[in-house]
C-alpha cells in the first residue's frame, strides 16, 4: 500500500536512474504530474507521458543521483520564505508546496513564499 504518491514517485525515479533504466512506470496523479514538470524543467528527466489507461505515467531518461524526502505523511515539514534551505549541491532541486502551487526553492525565495518542503533532488 502506498502512503504517499509523491514519495513513491521520487523513489521510483531515483531507483530507476541508479539501475540505468531508460523509462519508468509510476501511478498518475495531478500532484505527480506537477512534480515531474519541475524535474523536467531542472533537467532531471527528459520527458514524461500519460499512458492510455490514464492511471500511470511513463518517465523517460531519469538522471537523479539521490533524493531526500523532507515531508512524510506522519511528519510534515513547513518553512517560511526567510528560512528556506539550500541544497546539497548547486544543482539541487528543492520542491516546495506553496499556496501558488509547487515551486522550486529558487522560485519560492524570489516570490517570498513559504510552504511545505516536499523533497530535495540532486
Amino acid at each position: 500500500m502506498i502512503n504517499s504518491l509523491s514519495c513513491d514517485l521520487l523513489i521510483r525515479v531515483k531507483n530507476g536512474s541508479r539501475a540505468g533504466r531508460k523509462s519508468i512506470l509510476a501511478p498518475a496523479s495531478k500532484f505527480s504530474k506537477n512534480i515531474l514538470e519541475k524535474l523536467k524543467a531542472s533537467g532531471f528527466i527528459s520527458d514524461y507521458s500519460i499512458n492510455d489507461d490514464k492511471k500511470s505515467l511513463t518517465i523517460n531518461n531519469p538522471q537523479v543521483t539521490d533524493v531526500k524526502i523532507l515531508s512524510r505523511p506522519g511528519c510534515r515539514t513547513y518553512c517560511s520564505s526567510s528560512a528556506l534551505p539550500w541544497g546539497q549541491t548547486p544543482n539541487s532541486l528543492i520542491i516546495i508546496s506553496t499556496s501558488k502551487g509547487l515551486l522550486s526553492q529558487r522560485e519560492a525565495s524570489v516570490k517570498k513564499l513559504g510552504g511545505e518542503l516536499i523533497a530535495e533532488i540532486w
